[in-house]
């Protein structure tokens, strides 16, 4: 089985090395540096991953599309994304790949948000709740980014995918209950939380706003 993290990137340049190094165990690392203007690139190819440079910052959704490309030109069987802030722990990957291959196609991070500020443990419950209703999907934490795609989710999907930047995390969800792919949690270490990294209210709007919009044009 080939597996590739893909791992989009901005101006990561103290924390990509480090988080490319331990995917690295595990499989081929893709690192799309979104525009940064730092060494994130620089970094992450010292330590081995494929790198991918935006010539301008496009946001998490464009980076992530052509990560998942190039993944699926290199012939990955399992895709695997992952933040390259060090916020999530690459030795949970191994819990993914079996997962998946217990025979689902979709395998959702589930992190412990008991660090997380009570506001944003609320909004991410609201905004799960949300997304599972509009996408007949029974996930949680659906706006975790440490995801597992087999090959076969990742081609039905792609083509629909029309978000951008942060959307993609409930695009894909959407897309995934919609095409009926099977779908799965597993919980994961979650070792470091960023304050300021958080999604703001405004952004759960934009999301709830974004999935009513794309469940009625269907």
């Amino acid at each position: 089985m080939k597996v590739s993290v893909v791992i989009p990137a901005y101006n990561e340049e103290s924390r990509v090395g480090a988080v490319v190094k331990a995917a690295k165990k595990y499989g081929n690392v893709i690192v799309v540096d979104d525009g940064s203007s730092d060494k994130t690139a620089e970094v992450a190819r010292k330590n081995s991953a494929s790198v991918i440079v935006n010539k301008k910052n496009l946001g998490v959704a464009a980076s992530t599309i052509i990560g998942f490309k190039k993944a699926l030109a290199m012939g990955a069987d399992v895709i695997i994304t992952m933040d390259a802030d060090g916020q999530h722990d690459a030795d949970d990957i191994p819990k993914f790949i079996a997962r998946l291959d217990e025979g689902y196609d979709f395998v959702l991070g589930q992190r412990i948000l008991k660090d997380y500020p009570f506001k944003k443990r609320v909004g991410n419950i609201i905004l799960t709740s949300f997304t599972n209703m509009l996408s007949h999907t029974r996930l949680l934490d659906t706006e975790c980014g440490f995801r597992a795609y087999k090959r076969n989710a990742i081609k039905k999907i792609l083509p629909h995918l029309k978000s951008e930047r942060y959307l993609i995390n409930a695009d894909i969800i959407f897309e995934v209950g919609k095409n009926k792919i099977k779908h799965s949690n597993i919980p994961v270490n979650y070792p470091v939380y960023l304050k300021g990294k958080g999604y703001k209210t405004r952004y759960g709007f934009e999301t709830a706003f974004f999935l009513l919009k794309k469940r009625f044009s269907c």
